[in-house]
């Protein structure tokens, strides 16, 4: 039979290649989470994009609308800047107005919903950090043995596991 010393100290280096292990998970879920922020914030730039692409190309359409208008009026030999001109040049412009605060809304929207993932996500990383330590720590203790045996202790003595027993 090998030496308790032997033994202890196979048991100790296996706590800390798992201790070693586990730290590593810890960080590859850290470089995971870093990972995952960088492609929300991605997202968010895309949306943002997409947003101001749209925006422009409504701004393009607009103008385009308005000089049909203008050339209509103009064939007609009406005066842009009152009556039933006006009141084509104010609606359109009013729908744009109008569109591009629904843009904004839904760009807002899109935004909160990939920082809200972004936050389920950090919950789930913590989650997983404290199951790693805490399966740690649960291998750890259940690797020490409370049997008097295994120290060296017979049962006829008071065994206190290596302290000084109380009134001794």
């Amino acid at each position: 039979m090998p030496p308790f010393s032997l033994l202890l100290s196979m048991q100790a280096a296996g706590m800390v290649i798992d201790y070693l292990g586990s730290r590593n998970q810890q960080r590859l879920g850290e470089m995971g989470l870093k990972i995952s922020k960088s492609g929300m914030e991605a997202n968010i730039y895309q949306t943002r994009l997409e947003t101001e692409e749209a925006s422009l190309q409504a701004m393009k359409d607009l103008r385009k609308n308005m000089g049909s208008q203008i050339a209509v009026q103009a064939a007609r030999g009406t005066a842009t800047g009152a009556g039933s001109a006006l009141a084509l040049f104010s609606e359109s412009i009013s729908d744009f107005s109008s569109d591009e605060r629904m843009r904004r809304m839904n760009q807002l929207f899109r935004e909160n919903e990939i920082k809200a993932g972004g936050a389920i996500q950090q919950l789930n990383q913590s989650a997983s950090r404290s199951q790693i330590w805490q399966g740690f720590a649960s291998r750890s203790l259940n690797t020490l043995s409370t049997n008097p045996k295994v120290w060296g202790l017979s049962s006829n003595k008071k065994s206190s596991y290596g302290l000084t027993p109380i009134g001794g």
